[in-house]
C-alpha cells in the first residue's frame, strides 16, 4: 500500500487500540499542512477503498467504511466494508465487504449486534448477531424519507445518552413511517428529526441546517453545519414549543463569532481552483460538511471542548473551540489565519470525520475531483469536467498529537465491569460504546450497584452516564435524581433536568426542584428549568400556577438573553397573559422589556385573554417604546378573537397620542379586519407632508413614514419614491422601498429602474432585490441592463440570481431576454479581451517582476501589503481566488462589481465636481474617495447633483497596458501569501 511520507508512524494494535510508540513531526504526507504537533498518517486508501462518506468503529475496535460510488449520478449502490489491520501497524491492507446493495445510503452507526444505515428513503438494520460479518437479515424499520439531492438526503445517525437516535434531514420535508404500520407518518417539514426504536417513536427535532453531518458533545448538545454557515447549534429541540411562536423564528442558531459578511473566512492552500458558481466566496466558507465534536481527551486542552467542520470545496478542515454565551454557546477560531489542516491536492474531499477509540481523528477523504452536485454547475462548464474522476479512489487519515501515547484495550468492554468503569474514559467514543453497550443488556446488581455508585463519583462522565442509564433502566430513584439537581455541575444539573422532566406530572417534588433552578446561577440550566416546566400538563400547571408564575417573574430580574426568554414564555404557557398582566401592573426595570414582548406574542389566543391584556397595557405605566413592541408581538401572535369585543381598547389606547403607538395599532386593526380609525387616517394624511418635512427631525420622518404603510399605493407612492433620493436619510430610503416592495405595481421597477443611477450605493442593493424577485418588475430590471441604465455587474449575479430569470420563471420571454445578457455559467462583457490574455495563465510567471506591474498600473487605487493607496478592495489576500478568476476580474471589472466600488460622480452647489467611489455614506455627509487615495466629505445640504456612473472604479483596457507575459507575473505577485 501507498505511503506518502518518508518517516512512518510505527503503532502497535493492541486487539483494540493504537499506541505510538515513536512518531515525527515531519510524517506528514506530501502537498499536506497540518498544526505543529501533529502527525497525519494515511491509514487506508485505493483499491482498498473508494468513494468514502463515513467511518464507525464498533465495540470490537473494527473500523467499518461506508462506500458512496454512487454520488453524484444514482448509478450504483452503497455498501459497508470492515478494513483489517493484519500485521498490526495501524495501516490497512485488507477488507471485508460486511454489506451491499444499501441504495444511496450516507450514513450508518453501530447498534446493538449490527449497523443502522440511513439509506434513503429507508432505515435499515443489518443484523449480525454473532459478529462474524456476515449477516444473518436486513430489516427495513422505516420508510418514506426524502430522496433527492445526494447531498442533502437524510444522514448523520447519532445514538443520545437518552437512547434516542438522531438525525439531520439535510433540509428536505419527508414523511417517515415505522415499516410496518404505514400509516404512522410524520411529516418532517424541513426540520431535523429523531426517533427511538424502542417505543417506535419519531419526532420532528427542529430547523434543519440542510447540511451533511451532525456533531454532540459529551452532554447531548446538537451542532449542525451547511455550506456557507459552518456551525449552528440547536439550542432547544422542536418539542417544547408544541407549534408555540417565540421571538426566535426557530432555534438553530449560527454561533460562530468570526463571521464577515454573513461569510466564515478560512484559510486553504496551494492554488485555489476557480469557483465554478459563486466566485465571490473564494476563501470563505462554501462547502462545510461532516461536522464533528471532538472528545478524544489526546490532544491536549486546547482541543478539548472543539467541533471540526471539513470544507470540501477548499480541501480543508477548521476548528472552532465552543464556549458558553448565555444559555447558548459560542464558536471560536482555535487558530488565527490558519486552519488546523489543509492541502494543495485538489482532489482531497474531507466529507466526513470520525472519533477513534484511540483518541484520534480519523478524515474520510472521498477524494474526487470534481465534488459539486451537478446540479449547481453551470451546464457550459460541466460540459469541460470529469464528473467520474476519482469515482475509483478515497483515502482514509487519521490525526494524531505527537508524543502522546494513548491505549484503550476493548476487552474491556466484554464485561459489565468493564463497561462500568469505561464510563468515566477521557475519551467519548469509549463512554458512549460502553453506555450504549450497558443499555442493550440485562444488568446485573451489582452492575446497577456501582452504576448508583457513580452518582457519587468526582468524575461528571461517570455522573452523567450513571444517570442516563439508570434511567433508561427504571433504575434511577427519587433521591438520586433530586441530588443530581443539585450538582456542583451545571452539566450535571442541566442534564438531570432532561431526566426529571418525565415525571414532572406524576412527582411535585421534581416539579418544585424545577422551579428552585429557574434562579440557578448558571444560564443554561436557568433555560432548561423553565424548557422541562413547560411540558407540565395543563391541570398540573394549574394546581402550580401562582409558584410557576412567581418563579419565572422572579427568574426574569437575573441576566438572561433571548433564549432565556423564550423559554420562560413557553413555561408561563397558558398563564402567559396573567403574567403579562401582572408585570404591566407593577412595572420593574429589573424586568426586560423584550420579556414583555415575548409573553404579549403567546397572550392573544382568545378574546378573553386579548381583552385583559390591551386592558393592562392602557392602564400600565410602561415606557411607551415598549407598549408599540408589546403590540407589534400581540399583533404578530393573534390567533381568532372577536374584533368587535377588542376595538374599545384599541380606540383607548390610541388616543395616547403616540405616533408609533398608534401606528402599531393600525396593523392591528388590519389584522382583525376592523376599520382604520378616522384619527389614523387624519395622520397618515398628514403624514404624507410631515415625512418630506426636512426640518423635522430624521427620527420623526421615519415614524410618519411607517404612519403612511396602509394607505392605498396611489396615495403614497409619489411620497415613497421621492424618498428613494440620494440626499434622503439612509433609513428613510430603506423603509420607503421596503413599503414599495409590497406592491405589485409594475410602475414601481420601471420607475426605479429609471432613477438608478440616481440611487444612493446602500439603496440599489436593496432595489435590486425588488426588481430580480419580483417578477413583475423583470421586464424594468431588463430593460435596464439591455440599454445601459444599469450596470449588470451591479446586480452581483451569482447563480441563484441568473437562474431567477434563466430557469426559475415561465415567462419565456424573460428567458430569451436573459439569455442575451448572461448565461449559466457567468457574465462576461469583453470575452475578446480575456481570450487575447488567457495565454498568461500558461506562463510561469515571476512574484518580483509581478510586483513591479502591480506598483505601475494597480498601486494608485489598491493595496497588496504595504504597497498601495486604498482606494478599492484590499488584495492581500487576493491569493484566495484562482489565477483564472484575478485575470477575468483585472481584464472584465464590470461584469461583476461590488457596488461598494462603482464610481460616483458629486457636484456641489458651489459646482465643484468630485468622482470617485463612496467611501461613507451617513444622514449628513458623503465621503468621495478618489484615485490615488484622496478624500473629500461634503455635506448633504452642499449636494447639487449625485449619481452613480454605472461603472466600476477600476476601468476597462488593462490588457492594453501590460504583455501576457506582465499580466503572468502579476498573476504570480497577487498569488504570492505575505
Amino acid at each position: 500500500m501507498k505511503r506518502l511520507f518518508a518517516v512512518p508512524i510505527q503503532l502497535l494494535f493492541l486487539s483494540t487500540g493504537f499506541i505510538c510508540l515513536s512518531c515525527d513531526q515531519d510524517s506528514v504526507p506530501e502537498g499536506f499542512q497540518i498544526e505543529p504537533g501533529f502527525l497525519l498518517e494515511r491509514v487506508a486508501d485505493e483499491p482498498l477503498i473508494k468513494d468514502p462518506v463515513d467511518l464507525e468503529f464498533n465495540e470490537l475496535g473494527d473500523a467499518l467504511v461506508l462506500e458512496m460510488p454512487g454520488y453524484p449520478f444514482e448509478d450504483q449502490q452503497s455498501r459497508i466494508l470492515v478494513l483489517k489491520d493484519e500485521n498490526k501497524d495501524g495501516v490497512y491492507e485488507d477488507k471485508i465487504v460486511f454489506i451491499e446493495n444499501l441504495q444511496l445510503a450516507n450514513s450508518f452507526m453501530p447498534y446493538k449486534k449490527g449497523l443502522l444505515v440511513a439509506a434513503p428513503p429507508y432505515l435499515l438494520f443489518v443484523r449480525d448477531d454473532n459478529q462474524d460479518y456476515i449477516p444473518e437479515k436486513v430489516d427495513t424499520l422505516m420508510g418514506g424519507f426524502s430522496t433527492g439531492n445526494l447531498q442533502h438526503n437524510y444522514n448523520g445517525l447519532t445514538m443520545g445518552l437518552d437512547n434516542w437516535i438522531y438525525a439531520a434531514n439535510g433540509g428536505n420535508d419527508g414523511k417517515p413511517y415505522w415499516w410496518d404500520v404505514p400509516e404512522s407518518q410524520l411529516d418532517l417539514r424541513g426540520q431535523d428529526f429523531r426517533f427511538n426504536l424502542e417505543t417506535k417513536t419519531v419526532e420532528r427535532l427542529g430547523e434543519s441546517s440542510g447540511g451533511f453531518g451532525l456533531a454532540m458533545d459529551e452532554y447531548g448538545r446538537v451542532f449542525e453545519t451547511h455550506n456557507l454557515e459552518h456551525i449552528s447549534q440547536l439550542v432547544f429541540p422542536d418539542r417544547y414549543l408544541q407549534g408555540r411562536q417565540t421571538l426566535k423564528k426557530h432555534t438553530l442558531e449560527n454561533i460562530s463569532d468570526h463571521e464577515e459578511n454573513g461569510l466564515a473566512r478560512i484559510y486553504p492552500i496551494g492554488e485555489q481552483e476557480s469557483r465554478v458558481n459563486h466566485p465571490e466566496q473564494s476563501g470563505y466558507f462554501s462547502g462545510a460538511c461532516g461536522i464533528t465534536y471532538y472528545g478524544g481527551g489526546a490532544f491536549g486542552a486546547d482541543y478539548d471542548h472543539t467541533v471540526w467542520v471539513a470544507d470540501v470545496v477548499l480541501n480543508l478542515i477548521h476548528v472552532d473551540k465552543i464556549k458558553s454565551n448565555g444559555a447558548a454557546f459560542t464558536a471560536s477560531r482555535v487558530l488565527e489565519k490558519r486552519d488546523f489542516l489543509s492541502s494543495s491536492d485538489r482532489s482531497f474531499r474531507p466529507v466526513n470525520m470520525s472519533l477513534g477509540p484511540d483518541g484520534g481523528m480519523y478524515v474520510v477523504d472521498m477524494y474526487r475531483k470534481v465534488i459539486e452536485h451537478p446540479e449547481w454547475i453551470p451546464d457550459e462548464i460541466e460540459k469541460t469536467l470529469d464528473l467520474e474522476a476519482g469515482k475509483d479512489q478515497g483515502r482514509i487519515y487519521r490525526i494524531s498529537k505527537e508524543g502522546v501515547k494513548t491505549q484503550f484495550n476493548v476487552d474491556q468492554f466484554k464485561t459489565q465491569e468493564g463497561l462500568v468503569k469505561s464510563l468515566r474514559h477521557s475519551n467519548q467514543w469509549v463512554r458512549n460504546t460502553a453506555h450504549r453497550l450497558l443499555i442493550d443488556q440485562t444488568l446485573t446488581n451489582g452492575t446497577l450497584d456501582q452504576l448508583k455508585a457513580g452518582l457519587l463519583a468526582e468524575s461528571d462522565f461517570a455522573k452523567l452516564h450513571s444517570l442516563w442509564i439508570l434511567s433508561i433502566k427504571k433504575e434511577l430513584k427519587e433521591d438520586a435524581l433530586l441530588a443530581a439537581m443539585q450538582d456542583a455541575s451545571p452539566n450535571i444539573r442541566e442534564s438531570a433536568l432532561l431526566i426529571a422532566e418525565q415525571e414532572m406530572n406524576s412527582n411535585p417534588k421534581f416539579a418544585e426542584a424545577g422551579l428552585v433552578l429557574l434562579s440557578d446561577s448558571d444560564s443554561r440550566v436557568r433555560m432548561q428549568a423553565a424548557l422541562s416546566l413547560s411540558t407540565l400538563e395543563q391541570e398540573k400547571l394549574t394546581e402550580l400556577k401562582s409558584e410557576v408564575l412567581n418563579a419565572i417573574q422572579t427568574a426574569a430580574t437575573l441576566p438572561s438573553d433571548d433564549w432565556n426568554l423564550a423559554a420562560f414564555t413557553l413555561a408561563a404557557g397558558t398563564y402567559a397573559p396573567d403574567l403579562l398582566t401582572t408585570l404591566l401592573a407593577t412595572p420593574s426595570p429589573q424586568i426586560p422589556d423584550q420579556f414583555l414582548s415575548s409573553l404579549a406574542l403567546a397572550s392573544a389566543k382568545n378574546e378573553n385573554d386579548a381583552k385583559t391584556v390591551l386592558q393592562a397595557l392602557e392602564d400600565s405605566d410602561i415606557q411607551m417604546s415598549a407598549k408599540r413592541q408589546i403590540i407589534k408581538q400581540f399583533t404578530l401572535g393573534l390567533e381568532q378573537v372577536s374584533s368587535k369585543d377588542l376595538e374599545p381598547y384599541i380606540q383607548t389606547l390610541e388616543k395616547s397620542g403616540d405616533l408609533g403607538l398608534i401606528s402599531e395599532l393600525a396593523l392591528l386593526r388590519s389584522k382583525l379586519q376592523l376599520p382604520t380609525s378616522p384619527e389614523f387616517l387624519k395622520l397618515s394624511q398628514a403624514a404624507l407632508t410631515k415625512v418630506m418635512d426636512k426640518s423635522l427631525p430624521d427620527s420623526i420622518r421615519v415614524q410618519q413614514l411607517a404612519l403612511i404603510e396602509l394607505l392605498p399605493y396611489r396615495e403614497k407612492s409619489a411620497v415613497l419614491f421621492q424618498c428613494l433620493r440620494n440626499t434622503e436619510p439612509l433609513k428613510l430610503q430603506e423603509n420607503a422601498l421596503r413599503q414599495l416592495s409590497t406592491s405589485n405595481e409594475k410602475e414601481i421597477g420601471e420607475k426605479i429602474a429609471g432613477m438608478w443611477n440616481e440611487l444612493s450605493p446602500q439603496t440599489r442593493r436593496y432595489a435590486s432585490d425588488l426588481l430580480l424577485y419580483i417578477e413583475t418588475h423583470h421586464d424594468a430590471l431588463l430593460t435596464g441592463l439591455e440599454n445601459g441604465t444599469i450596470n449588470i455587474g451591479e446586480m452581483n449575479f451569482d447563480l441563484e440570481r441568473r437562474r431567477t430569470l434563466l430557469w426559475w420563471t415561465d415567462n419565456e420571454d424573460t428567458k430569451r431576454r436573459a439569455e442575451k445578457l448572461f448565461t449559466d455559467s457567468g457574465v462576461t462583457n469583453r470575452q475578446e479581451a480575456i481570450d487575447q490574455m488567457k495565454p498568461a495563465l500558461a506562463l510561469e510567471g515571476s512574484v518580483v517582476n509581478g510586483g513591479k506591474v502591480f506598483e505601475s498600473i494597480c498601486a494608485n487605487c489598491h493595496v497588496y501589503g504595504t504597497i498601495g493607496n486604498e482606494v478599492g478592495p484590499v488584495l492581500t489576500e487576493i491569493g484566495r481566488k484562482s489565477k483564472e478568476t484575478n485575470l477575468h476580474d483585472i481584464l472584465d471589472p464590470n461584469a461583476a462589481v461590488d457596488t461598494k466600488y462603482i464610481n460616483h460622480r458629486l457636484e456641489t452647489n458651489a459646482g465643484v465636481v468630485h468622482v470617485g467611489i463612496v467611501a461613507t455614506e451617513t444622514d449628513q455627509n458623503i465621503t468621495i474617495k478618489k484615485t490615488g487615495g484622496e478624500s473629500v466629505t461634503i455635506n448633504k445640504s452642499d449636494v447639487k447633483v449625485f449619481r452613480s456612473l454605472g461603472t466600476s472604479l477600476m476601468m476597462e483596457g488593462l490588457e492594453n497596458s501590460m504583455t501576457q507575459q506582465e499580466l503572468a507575473d502579476l498573476l504570480a505577485f497577487l498569488q504570492n501569501r505575505i
